[in-house]
């Protein structure tokens, strides 16, 4: 979780170090040089820095040159709308050539545990980001899961060619539904998700874009492992505060959601499963979602 400061070693020191030098040269802090910079509990494909001046606290991330499905431009818009409508921290500086994001620093924040309460909270804030109107590409399902299969090195394996044949059909039948387009965060695991002033706060929107409500949805239930009743509480409170334009939108919607819901799980553990199968260093976590894919998928109606 980027907000949440890390146990310092012996080669985080020595990068604490570097870090203070490399910070000290960017524009952004010409006027306050830094004064303290520590390393963040850093996420599966960047690293996060805690950043102290003068003049206030940030978060640095220095992210890969390339990320498959993440354009950065298109990241700073949904963080700064999500920061408007007070959902997530403010985006301050994005810097493509030094392969950096400046966000101010929530203090005193906590990895989010789910009370009745605070899941109720979750489906206020899920409803204020999908309201937001931000100019995004549309999620494009099959050629997303196309790439992820190329670069996990699988295609020609069993048997996950046979796994991701069924994961292609689902996403055919998720398509020929009616859909819920809204803006999603697309990344809703337990580490983006922090609690801070008695309030739920959003990280990382590197995956933000427009898709079907029912992801983001399916991330929250499969990350927490929600019970078949507290799924219904999310589903019930979110539903409540979507505010739909009119009785008719909300019917369909309601109507629609169960097989959404069932396919978007189906789907979305396709995509953890292929991006992890793809980093070498997270195989034990590529193997849950398989696990999880393959369970699901049984439970997929014909």
């Amino acid at each position: 979780m980027a907000q949440s400061l890390s146990t310092a070693t012996t080669n985080e020191l020595a990068n604490r170090a570097g870090m203070m030098r490399f910070c000290q040269h960017l524009e952004f802090f010409a006027n306050h040089p830094p004064l303290d910079v520590k390393p963040l509990v850093s996420g599966q494909s960047n690293d996060n820095y805690y950043v102290r001046t003068a003049r206030g606290e940030y978060v640095l991330r220095r992210y890969p040159v390339q990320t498959l499905g993440v354009c950065r431009q298109q990241e700073l818009r949904c963080q700064h709308a999500a920061a408007a409508t007070g959902i997530a921290p403010a985006p301050l500086c994005l810097n493509n050539h030094q392969q950096l994001l400046i966000s101010e620093y929530i203090a005193q924040g906590s990895p989010l545990t789910l009370t009745p309460e605070r899941l109720n909270d979750l489906a206020v804030v899920l409803a204020k980001l999908h309201r937001l109107k931000v100019q995004t590409p549309v999620l494009q399902l099959g050629q997303y899961l196309r790439q992820l299969m190329h670069n996990s090195q699988l295609p020609a394996l069993e048997p996950a060619a046979t796994l991701f044949q069924k994961l292609q059909d689902s996403a055919r039948h998720f398509a020929r539904l009616p859909a819920d387009l809204v803006l999603c965060h697309m990344d809703l695991h337990p580490g983006n998700l922090l609690w801070a002033d008695n309030r739920i706060w959003l990280l990382d929107f590197e995956y933000a874009q427009l898709a079907d409500s029912s992801f983001d949805l399916a991330a929250l239930v499969l990350h927490f492992q929600l019970s078949a009743e507290a799924e219904q509480g999310l589903l019930t409170a979110y539903f409540d505060q979507r505010q739909f334009s009119d009785k008719q939108s909300a019917l369909a919607y309601q109507r629609s959601l169960a097989s959404r819901l069932l396919l978007a799980k189906v789907i979305y553990s396709g995509f953890c499963w292929l991006w992890y199968q793809a980093a070498p260093a997270y195989q034990q976590a590529a193997e849950y979602w398989q696990q999880k894919l393959t369970s699901l998928l049984q439970l997929e109606p014909a």
